[in-house]
């Protein structure tokens, strides 16, 4: 399969021109395109946080199998203090 040839300024600018174009004819629903837009952010929003979280989580899980942590091992066991402190 042939590499596709990188896109110069002046290929954007059209684009942007045709993009443009579409929007002025009617063609497209401006409130649906709002519309999509803001459920796209909101999906994105939603991802970045459950991703972000899963790691973090990961991360402190893998952790814990360490008795001391090189360079944040006091941070760590503040952190394993605070929790082992509101356990009932």
């Amino acid at each position: 399969m042939a590499k596709p040839k990188p896109k110069t300024p002046k290929d954007y600018e059209q684009l942007g021109r045709l993009v443009s174009n579409i929007y002025e004819s009617g063609y497209l629903d401006k409130g649906q395109t709002y519309k999509m837009s803001f459920i796209k952010g909101l999906v994105s929003g939603v991802g970045g946080v459950l991703g972000a979280t899963i790691i973090v989580a990961l991360v402190i899980w893998v952790l814990s199998f360490f008795k001391q942590v090189p360079v944040i091992g006091p941070f760590v066991n503040n952190i394993r203090h605070t929790v082992q402190e509101k356990r009932p």
